[in-house]
């Protein structure tokens, strides 16, 4: 079934409850990837696939939690397709002349270990050696005893600076929280505003980005994450302070708006032409690092996948990818509720979809 059918021209699916006429190709990838999320254990799910403003379908499966069945209205956590939010604010400042991409980082923040070696690029690119500070040993200590507690950025940091830095400034790739938590400080630094204000200001506002959070603002009707694998059932799991995530990690949304900033990120909608062609010349092999998420290339807070840009985003309860397809405009977006041993499971059925369609 190739890809290209699946879009046809057609009105847009309004979620689970409205699917495309049976024996349609679209009700048929519907089925199919419904099929495969719902094999894979996960509680919940919404899965967008969008072409253009009139032309898309809209997928939702089982529980966003309890009680609540999940749509593609439902807001889910996006986790680190947030990076790919606060790298766009960051270019577009650099776009500005508020600040340039070969600053250091000590031009904009004090008391960063290296930072007058390390440049904005390298943080964006993942290429500045500083240690992920979700993977330090402090994380856990200081996380456990209240997952709801709001940590300052700064407790989040000297996690991080407490470990010794992994290689010199852009020798090589690793991908670390720590480096878009530092872009947001120094987003706040040039403008005077939270970084959250300024990704609603000038990506959320101007898309209609309507349902785009920092955090769970309305529980009773946002997703809940759970915990699957190692119990007879998927366990739900604890609220989490979006503060344990921050620029790194911390917003939320709906597949629907997923999807809008998936086309927008990929064609650079809100960047200058020369922007996104600089932006996209930054895509770098992630082979240096055996632990980085899935993408064949990944640039300054965007991911390349055979040929398609976006990002995913994994942990605690939540797993998520939008990916753009420049030579056809499509875009993908799924987000689901539930993280277990795989946590690259929005991408394998990302690639699944693309062998379909060849």
């Amino acid at each position: 079934m190739a890809l290209a059918a699946v879009l046809l021209l057609g009105g847009c699916v309004d979620a689970s409850a409205e699917q495309a006429p049976p024996g349609s190709e679209e009700s048929e990838f519907g089925t199919a990837i419904l099929s495969a999320l719902e094999d894979s254990g996960m509680p919940g799910g919404a899965v967008a696939l969008v072409e253009g403003d009139d032309r898309g379908e809209f997928h939702a499966f089982g529980d966003a939690a309890p009680g609540l069945t999940a749509d593609a209205d439902t807001r889910f956590a996006y986790r680190s397709i947030t990076k790919s939010f606060v790298g766009t604010v960051v270019l577009q400042l650099a776009d500005e002349g508020a600040i340039s991409l070969d600053d250091t980082v000590s031009d904009h923040l004090d008391d960063v270990p290296g930072g007058d070696a390390i440049t904005l690029r390298e943080l964006g690119t993942m290429r500045s050696g500083l240690p992920n500070y979700s993977a330090a040993p402090g994380f856990a200590a200081a996380f456990g005893p209240d997952p709801e507690r709001e940590p300052a950025t700064s407790e989040l940091l000297a996690i991080a600076f407490a470990e010794p830095s992994s290689f010199e400034p852009g020798r090589a790739y690793q991908y670390s929280n720590t480096n878009t938590l530092l872009l947001g400080e120094i987003i706040e630094k040039a403008t005077g505003s939270s970084w959250q204000d300024e990704v609603r200001r000038r990506i959320g506002e101007p898309l209609g980005l309507t349902s785009l959070e920092y955090g769970f603002a309305t529980p009773t009707a946002d997703a809940s994450g759970f915990q699957i694998g190692g119990a007879p059932a998927p366990e739900e799991l604890p609220d989490v302070a979006p503060g344990w995530f921050g620029a790194a990690g911390g917003m939320t949304g709906t597949v629907r708006d997923l999807a809008r900033w998936g086309e927008a990120l990929g064609s650079g909608e809100l960047l200058s032409e020369e922007a996104q062609r600089e932006r996209l010349k930054t895509l770098g092999s992630t082979s240096d690092d055996a632990d980085s998420p899935v993408y064949d290339r990944y640039g300054f807070a965007l991911g390349e996948i055979d040929g398609w840009v976006g990002h995913t985003g994994a942990g605690l309860g939540f797993q998520s990818l939008v990916m753009y397809d420049a030579q056809t405009g499509r875009t993908v977006a799924i987000l689901l509720n539930g993280t277990g041993e795989n946590q690259d499971l929005p991408a394998e059925i990302f690639a699944r979809l693309l062998e379909d369609a060849r």
